[in-house]
């Protein structure tokens, strides 16, 4: 008690100068301690050249594939027997971009979801009915928010996905606020972020390959983020040089596989969002993947070309002896790949009758789809009753937009497929509908061309 009295003794004998000296002392003292942690930690994280990996390491790089551990005990399962084919999708809005990306794809592949707002502190859906999981699969829009989740739902969601076998997929992307490099909290994963990325490739070791094929190509932006660890549980999925590279440069993983050997959950993680039309893809076969196929897209795809106005472009732009062989050609190589691949020609009845063109009489189009939907009655009776029409298609079933929502239907006899892609006098037409999540996203694909954009 004593000392107590002299330290307060003192501290009031000290002139109020010096205190402040002592403190502003104390404060550069601290600046030049954080700095020099900061530094040394960015200087221990940069991505090293031994971190990255040759490209001849990506064809001898063996998959160690684990099987979901499920149950007391660690039982192993992968049947999804014990849960809902729900997928449960954590967005940080409504109204976000890249969590209305992940649910067009879910609505296109007919996958059925449910979405909830990212909790903090705030309170878990609930996961279990009984003794069955509600959701097989968990995706996060912004992986942070799972990391950095407090700890009571943190636990629930971790024993939730190691019970029941669940996976999870996750999204960073970086921006002008995030660490260039950085530990990903409570894992042995390092994000290095704010990169431009190129020449990215396909790992065809990958166990996590189902509709994705391999390829390589460049990468839009610079916000990219890589994964780096030297833990066994992580697999790389798509790789990439980082834009300064040498074209012998190592390869950083961009989309990397937990195997789930730290934690028992496995999870893929993505360094972008969804723009890289590839990641689309990618993330098709990680919804297979990790539903041990109950959540999966079937490999066989029906591709119907339609080439309207065949004969009527103007003059300069019509179809030459030399346009018809190159479609001849580019047919024939088609058919390599899609058995009896035949584009369609569309043309006016006109040249019909006076050319004895041969057609299919079972298939026509109205004009801009005009009385197919809603129905125009006089239209089925009069296909019927004078060319026996058997098929056609439309755009309006039941609305316009979103595309994904269209359905077909069969009225009077005639079957009315739906068009969901239509790519009319685009320079790149046909590559912008691949993009735009048709091969992907449903059996049946029908690209309407006008002869015009043939010539590009």
């Amino acid at each position: 008690m004593l000392s107590v009295l002299r330290l307060r003794r003192l501290v009031r004998q000290v002139p109020l100068q010096t205190s402040f000296i002592f403190l502003f002392l104390l404060c550069i003292l601290s600046v030049f301690l954080s700095s020099y942690f900061l530094y040394a930690v960015k200087q221990k994280l940069e991505p090293s050249l031994a971190a990255g990996r040759s490209a001849d390491d990506l064809y001898v790089t063996p998959s160690r594939p684990l099987p979901f551990l499920s149950g007391v005990g660690g039982t192993l399962s992968s049947d999804g027997s014990r849960t809902d084919p729900v997928v449960l999708v954590f967005v940080e809005s409504p109204y976000s971009q890249l969590g209305q990306e992940i649910v067009a794809i879910l609505e296109s592949a007919r996958f059925r979801y449910r979405t909830e707002i990212s909790p903090g502190k705030g309170d878990m859906p609930t996961l279990t009915d009984g003794q069955r999981g509600r959701f097989v699969l968990i995706v996060y829009e912004n992986i942070l928010k799972y990391v950095n989740m407090d700890a009571w739902n943190r636990e629930l969601l971790d024993r939730y996905c190691i019970e029941f076998g669940v996976g999870m997929i996750g999204f960073f992307k970086a921006n002008e606020k995030s660490l260039l490099s950085a530990q990903l909290k409570g894992f042995p994963l390092f994000l290095h972020s704010n990169l431009g990325l190129k020449d990215c490739t396909v790992n065809p070791k990958s166990p996590l390959l189902h509709v994705t094929r391999v390829f390589s190509g460049p990468l839009p932006g610079d916000n990219w983020t890589v994964f780096q660890s030297n833990h066994s549980t992580y697999e790389p999925v798509l790789l990439a040089k980082t834009r300064s590279a040498e074209s012998t440069g190592l390869m950083h993983t961009s989309v990397v596989q937990d195997l789930g050997l730290h934690d028992g959950i496995q999870r893929v993680l993505f360094g972008h969002n969804l723009s890289f039309w590839l990641h689309k893809l990618v993330f098709v076969d990680a919804l297979s993947f990790l539903t041990a196929k109950r959540l999966s897209l079937s490999l066989e795809r029906f591709i119907l070309v339609d080439i309207d106005d065949i004969f009527v472009g103007k003059e300069g732009t019509r179809m030459k002896v030399a346009d018809v062989k190159a479609l001849v050609e580019t047919q024939n190589e088609l058919r390599r790949s899609i058995p009896d691949f035949t584009f369609n020609l569309g043309f006016s009845g006109k040249f019909f009758h006076d050319h004895s063109i041969p057609t299919h009489l079972g298939y026509a189009v109205a004009p801009h789809h005009s009385g197919v939907y809603p129905v125009h009655i006089q239209l089925y009776e009069a296909w019927k009753r004078v060319w026996d029409i058997r098929v056609t298609s439309t755009e309006e079933y039941p609305h316009l937009k979103p595309a994904r929502f269209r359905r077909g239907f069969i009225h009077r006899g005639i079957r009315v497929s739906v068009c969901v892609t239509k790519a009319v006098l685009s320079r790149w037409g046909i590559f912008v509908a691949i993009a735009n999540n048709t091969l992907y996203g449903s059996k049946l694909s029908i690209f309407l061309l006008c002869q015009k954009s043939l010539g590009y």
